[in-house]
């Protein structure tokens, strides 16, 4: 019994010990990068594809709107209704088509800053990337950016910015 408390001792303290050890070594080679994701998300040519994307689907249903009002004048209730229902099956090809444009815009886009970050941290031995600030909205029209990092880490925004032009002349490499 008094070998296994022995034994049990033992292991705590090797377990302390690493415990202690290991953020300081870790510490030294631990490199940080930092990237500003909006810059980069703005940089990157699908935004504006994605933006247009959803202006044009606004002017659609803006569009349809209208049409409606003009031919739902002098209809009755029940005759309007039954005119919504058929614009909207007539419309719901549409949207959807426009919808699922920009959804496959935002998820190269993505993919695009993600194979980017990882690339540029890889080249620079970089063993953690993180956003260096923060939006957080404070009203309807308003955003306060927030640092996340005061102090420390290295700027990788235009680097990545760079990547994702290479990623995005050479599609499919």
């Amino acid at each position: 019994m008094r070998r296994s408390n022995s034994l049990v001792g033992l292991i705590l303290i090797a377990i302390a010990i690493l415990v202690i050890a290991i953020p300081g070594w870790a510490a030294e080679k631990a490199t940080v990068g930092l990237i500003d994701i909006n810059k980069i998300l703005d940089a990157h040519p699908n935004t504006q594809k994605i933006l247009d994307a959803e202006k044009k689907l606004q002017e659609e249903m803006e569009k349809r709107q209208t049409e409606l009002n003009e031919k739902g004048k002098g209809k009755t209730r029940e005759e309007v209704q039954k005119l919504e229902e058929e614009m909207n099956a007539e419309w719901a090809p549409v949207r959807d088509q426009i919808l699922k444009e920009r959804q496959d815009l935002i998820n190269q886009r993505y993919s695009d800053v993600i194979a980017a970050v990882k690339k540029v941290a890889e080249s620079q031995k970089l063993t953690l990337v993180i956003r260096s600030e923060l939006r957080i909205p404070v009203s309807q029209n308003e955003l306060l950016e927030m640092p996340i990092v005061f102090y420390g880490g290295i700027d990788i925004t235009d680097q990545v910015i760079e990547e994702i032009k290479n990623i995005v002349a050479a599609p499919g490499e």
